[in-house]
């Protein structure tokens, strides 16, 4: 008969290597995945070039690689042209910004201050800053990558290079993995997807540009002295769904609150209001050429992508979204319906 201290040693021996098998497979996966989300990122990247190369042999008849190198010349082009032209002013409104923070923080809690309300905020808050040494934490976490900012940025760099010089390779490599009666279901699912990103890339950028415009023509007019890279976060921050401009907006509050009350509600309201101009014009031309996303879904999957991988999964949660509909659609929904179809 076994001993009693000895089966109870085996079994907790047992139950401990369960759960590192299990912790180290999670941290696997999770490492995986956030390099994945890099691969996706440089998916997007030259999905992104390739539009413009398709649209610029569609007008002209030339050959892939020619427009190809036209249309990252394009790119090049216009970002140098606007570092030449506003390039020295962005970068004289982010030092005055980043000089200004700490005003405007104790600006908005001496504002607060003012009323019961407020007070009784910044007493939570000081409590949160007695206490930040979870909350810095946290915040780091989220904010993580997976070979630190510029490493993460050169791998979806070269991700995309890799992908934009050769896209047919991959695709078609992908597809030999599939079984052969599944292969061309398959690839042209792929095509379809790209093709669904495509729409995506394009609505969202014409909608960065919107914002930007619109935003720092209205914060020009309303004197606000930070209005063009106010304009600028806000432009790239439309980029992120939902959490994008909410995020922009703070900012431009703290910026206005240092005029008052009234100017800041001003600036809030320039800022919905673009949002809601913007929704008018760009919701139904994406909600008629790809699949409507709804936005109480958007929101959870960014949220758990946030949870599970950080800024990299809130930044692709959307666009990845788009490819899991797809998916969803095209070897679930459409299957039933053949099925029952044919029954």
């Amino acid at each position: 008969m076994q001993h009693p201290t000895r089966s109870l040693m085996h079994k907790t021996l047992t139950v401990t290597f369960v759960v590192v098998i299990v912790v180290a497979l999670f941290s696997i996966f999770t490492l995986a995945f956030s390099i994945f989300l890099l691969a996706f990122g440089g998916i997007l990247f030259s999905l992104f070039f390739h539009s413009i190369s398709v649209k610029l042999q569609d007008w002209t008849g030339w050959k892939r690689g020619v427009t190809l190198s036209l249309s990252v010349l394009m790119i090049f082009l216009f970002y140098a042209g606007l570092s030449f032209l506003i390039g020295n002013q962005v970068s004289q409104q982010y030092d005055e910004f980043a000089e200004k923070v700490p005003d405007m923080v104790e600006n908005l809690k001496s504002q607060l201050n003012e009323t019961i309300v407020g007070e009784k905020i910044v007493d939570k808050l000081e409590d949160m800053e007695n206490d930040d040494i979870d909350f810095i934490d946290n915040f780091q976490a989220f904010f993580r990558t997976t070979f630190g900012f510029f490493g993460d940025f050169y791998a979806v760099l070269f991700f995309g290079i890799f992908f934009m010089v050769n896209p047919a390779m991959y695709v078609e490599g992908f597809g030999l993995l599939i079984p052969s009666k599944e292969r061309d279901n398959t690839l042209n699912f792929l095509r379809e997807t790209g093709g669904k990103l495509k729409v995506w890339l394009r609505a969202i950028v014409l909608e960065m540009i919107f914002v930007f415009l619109t935003t720092a023509i209205g914060l020009f007019i309303m004197g606000i002295d930070l209005w063009l890279i106010l304009a600028i976060m806000a432009g790239f921050l439309t980029f992120i769904p939902n959490i994008g401009p909410a995020l922009a907006i703070i900012p431009a509050f703290l910026v206005g609150l240092l005029s008052g009350f009234q100017v800041a509600f001003m600036v809030v309201g320039l800022y919905l209001l673009v949002q809601v101009v913007e929704s008018g014009i760009f919701g139904p031309f994406i909600r008629q050429k790809l699949l409507s996303l709804p936005p109480a879904l958007v929101l959870f999957f960014q949220l758990l992508m946030g949870l599970m991988t950080g800024v990299w999964g809130v930044l692709f949660a959307t666009p990845l979204l788009v490819v899991i509909i797809n998916l969803v659609q095209e070897y679930y929904v459409e299957r039933a319906i053949e099925t029952e179809a044919s029954q």
